[in-house]
């Protein structure tokens, strides 16, 4: 787990609901968007010392979206339009999200806090964090505290492994947990370009019920989580030869 001692103060993100992938990928790095106009590119061109760390959650966000692990409230590409041989324009259009003609805009595309933390998550992502502070556990009798010379034993707080970057919702229930586990263990080697690496319908149901889900419970997991493009699509079953 990335721990750094200059983690900027991020308490003005924690009402937002909403990001861009880069302005995410930032977050995640323990960088303030705020402070870099240009995004991705001006830590880059900065060479901040996190600056390919940023970018790395970049390309695993666009890749969870392209594996429809992670779901984004808007997907744009972004394309150069030519007026004429000396002038154009950069234009921003919506696609869909496993579309791999184009390429998804990092500034333009949006995701939610909540999609995010579940891509987190799920896929175990270790983002940056701020180093736990110290608390003063002894100080001996007669000793200023207040002078630079004073010597305090501190020992270090234990650090959450859990504790979010940001604000997170703490609502849970067992649907969100039959979610997440199905993500892990059903969809994690889903391919979009092979469809046939999709898990069934059946073994989706089966592997929730087999974990105390109800039957109903189970098919509406199976149908949030599976793609409209393979609601009847699945890994194909070994025939036995005869």
């Amino acid at each position: 787990m990335p721990i750094v001692e200059d983690f900027p103060d991020l308490s003005h993100w924690r009402t937002v609901q909403e990001f861009s992938i880069s302005q995410a990928a930032l977050l995640l790095a323990g960088i303030d968007p705020y402070d870099y106009d240009n995004g991705l590119d001006d830590v880059k061109n900065n060479r901040h010392i996190r600056w390919k760390m940023a970018w790395g959650f970049s390309e695993g966000i666009v890749s969870a979206i392209r594996r429809g692990v992670l779901t984004p409230v808007q997907c744009f590409a972004i394309r150069w339009v030519e007026n004429d041989n000396w002038n154009g324009y950069w234009e921003n259009y919506e696609i869909k999200p496993t579309d791999r003609k184009h390429e998804i805009s990092k500034d333009k595309t949006i995701i939610t806090r909540d999609s995010l933390y579940l891509w987190v998550e799920s896929e175990r992502v270790d983002f940056v964090r701020k180093p736990a502070p110290e608390k003063i556990t002894k100080v001996h009798p007669g000793w200023d505290v207040s002078s630079s010379s004073t010597v305090v034993n501190v020992m270090p707080e234990s650090v959450n492994n859990n504790a979010p970057l940001l604000l997170k919702y703490e609502h849970q229930s067992e649907g969100l947990e039959f979610v997440q586990d199905a993500i892990k263990e059903l969809w994690s080697t889903y391919d979009e370009d092979e469809p046939q690496t999709a898990p069934t319908k059946k073994e989706v149901i089966d592997y929730l019920t087999e974990r105390g889900a109800g039957k109903n419970m189970a098919e509406a997991v199976n149908l949030v989580l599976r793609p409209v493009s393979l609601q009847s699509i699945g890994r194909r079953t070994n025939k036995s030869k005869g």
